[in-house]
């Protein structure tokens, strides 16, 4: 595994030794400024902490408490909360029945967390053969907030059944007032469950074919985010085109294909969505470009901020300013800023926490991102041993 994690005080039993594991000063030059990132343990270590294996942040969200909730993929999947007032994660349990938490969580306008779990996402159906489909699951915060840390105990939930028999839940969008909105894998159904009614509706299906490959690859292109825009679902499918759709349609309507690196369109999707001013809405894809999506449905190509593919996530300050985090699994995660005033880009390093001789960690694959309501920005980790990130952009 790639990680270069360990430098505890007390781990090196001398002098020599502890040299040894210290890094070269010039490395600091192409990471995060130190001065605004730093990274939380998925509870209290060493024991009452989500354990490897089980910790792989892919989805987080934000409370109208100004709450940070985050789900876990692993053997297990764990649903965790980090209140910014107390600054610490606490796990609230594991997930039962769900080994994959992909950006399906969302918090209703009551507080109410909402996750869809599936046992594996982007493995080509590996597993879903048999498979019964994805549970939807509410949360509801309450006393095990106060009490102590629940790494090992069953997450208190409501299960709200399975929106798509058969598939896991891919995505998921809370449109902020009675619906949640929610892609499937590996058929990639478009699914709207009523909070009120507690019913779930079949909508499409936005990819109807496996992309283009060898005979054995089942995967369609789904894309890996949806937003909302102006009361409307934005998302994309077969063939890297975004669709949209209005609540009643009896369809969803398709626009223009996301910018991509010619003759990989077939392949590219949206990573990550993040909502501008005026109804604006920017996306990353999975071949690394930055777009904007204006409400008439006008897609403008804004380039790519770094040389790698994937945008895995997206936030926005109050300045205005977007901040992304770009790498596919193999590489290593580098944090971005973009300025839609001047329209710079700047590369910020690799995210990397450097508190020497205590430790030391790098986050090699980052996976959902979040801003909070105080602006500071969350990055979760997606790798064996994971953590979650915090930084303070301005």
């Amino acid at each position: 595994m790639n990680r270069r994690q360990i430098l505890r005080a007390g781990v090196f039993a001398g002098a020599a030794s502890l040299a040894r594991a210290q890094r070269d000063p010039q490395f600091d030059h192409s990471v995060v400024n130190q001065m605004r990132i730093d990274a939380r343990d998925l509870g209290y270590p060493p024991v009452d902490v989500i354990p490897s294996g089980e910790c792989a942040v892919r989805a987080l969200a934000v409370a109208p408490s100004g709450a940070i909730y985050g789900a876990t993929s692993g053997h297990r999947s764990h649903l965790f909360v980090l209140h910014p007032l107390r600054g610490y994660v606490q796990p609230l349990g594991y997930l039962e029945g769900a080994t994959t938490i992909h950006h399906s969580v969302v918090v209703s306008n009551s507080g109410d967390v909402y996750i869809g779990g599936s046992i594996g996402v982007d493995n080509n159906g590996e597993g879903y053969h048999d498979y019964a489909g994805g549970h939807l699951l509410k949360y509801t915060p309450g006393p095990a907030e106060e009490s102590r840390m629940r790494v090992e105990a069953r997450c208190e939930i409501a299960d709200l059944g399975i929106p798509v028999p058969g598939d896991g839940v891919y995505s998921l969008v809370y449109d902020g007032d009675d619906a949640i909105y929610g892609l499937s894998y590996p058929r990639a159904r478009f699914f709207r469950y009523s909070i009120v009614t507690a019913r779930t509706t079949v909508l499409a299906t936005v990819a109807e074919h496996s992309v283009p490959g060898e005979k054995f690859e089942k995967d369609r292109n789904i894309g890996r985010a949806l937003a909302m825009q102006e009361g409307k679902v934005v998302g994309s499918g077969e063939d890297g085109r975004l669709f949209r759709y209005s609540p009643g349609d009896a369809s969803v309507h398709k626009l223009a294909a996301v910018p991509s690196v010619p003759g990989r369109e077939p392949y590219d999707r949206v990573d990550a969505w993040c909502s501008g001013p005026n109804g604006l809405l920017y996306g990353g894809t999975s071949d690394g470009y930055l777009f904007r999506l204006k409400p008439d449905g006008t897609l403008e190509n804004l380039g790519k901020p770094l040389n790698q593919y994937r945008i895995r996530g997206l936030v926005r300050t109050r300045s205005g300013k977007l901040y992304g985090a770009g790498g596919d699994d193999d590489e290593m995660a580098r944090l971005f800023s973009y300025d839609p005033g001047s329209g710079v880009y700047e590369v910020l390093g690799f995210i990397d926490v450097n508190r020497r001789p205590y430790y030391t960690w790098q986050a090699y694959v980052i996976d959902a991102m979040a801003i909070g309501k105080d602006g500071t920005v969350y990055l979760g980790q997606s790798e064996r041993r994971s953590l979650l990130y915090v930084y303070h952009p301005e």
